[in-house]
């Protein structure tokens, strides 16, 4: 089943345009676009180009591999969740991502949320498998680049949570 959709007026956005003083307004409306009614979430943000992840490496025999600029992006950025995340958390997980560059250069949304799952990975959440929502944009701002984050529990008919993960799988039948 399809349906067309009314075309969006030239210009238009979910988030609206502006600088640095409107984060926390494109943060609400991704939480609350990703996550409605969600009671708890965290605003991560931090100044400088956004990482984006590399397509893997293959050495000797097929084994994949990470650059060194790759795995050192990933600290670095698992250093700035660190900051909001005592504790990784449990159950499912939405998150939401405003990567401002400071070029047109063509960087891959998807590719830039991969590297925040992966650098979250024990440090924000337990593994990314715990994403259930996932929203990214790309903006340009070439004075402020910067990534904002949203993060917020939320209810999905995928249980993410260690009962629902540790119960045993039903065999289907076919």
């Amino acid at each position: 089943m399809s349906a067309d959709l009314a075309p969006a007026p030239v210009g238009s956005s979910l988030l609206p345009a502006g600088g640095r003083d409107l984060d926390r307004e494109r943060a609400r409306l991704l939480a609350s676009v990703l996550a409605p009614g969600a009671t708890s979430g965290k605003l991560i943000w931090w100044l400088g180009e956004p990482s984006t992840k590399a397509r893997p490496r293959f050495g000797a025999g097929g084994k994949t591999y990470k650059t060194d600029e790759d795995t050192a992006a990933e600290l670095a950025t698992g250093w700035q969740l660190r900051r909001a995340f005592p504790e990784p958390w449990v159950g499912n997980v939405a998150l939401g991502a405003v990567f401002f560059r400071s070029d047109r250069r063509r960087v891959d949304v998807d590719n830039m949320l991969k590297h925040i799952c992966d650098a979250g990975n024990g440090i924000a959440w337990v593994d990314d498998a715990q994403i259930t929502a996932l929203l990214g944009f790309a903006e340009l701002d070439p004075v402020h680049p910067r990534t904002v984050l949203v993060v917020c529990r939320h209810a999905s008919s995928l249980d993410r949570s260690p009962r629902a993960i540790a119960a045993p799988r039903q065999a289907v039948r076919r």
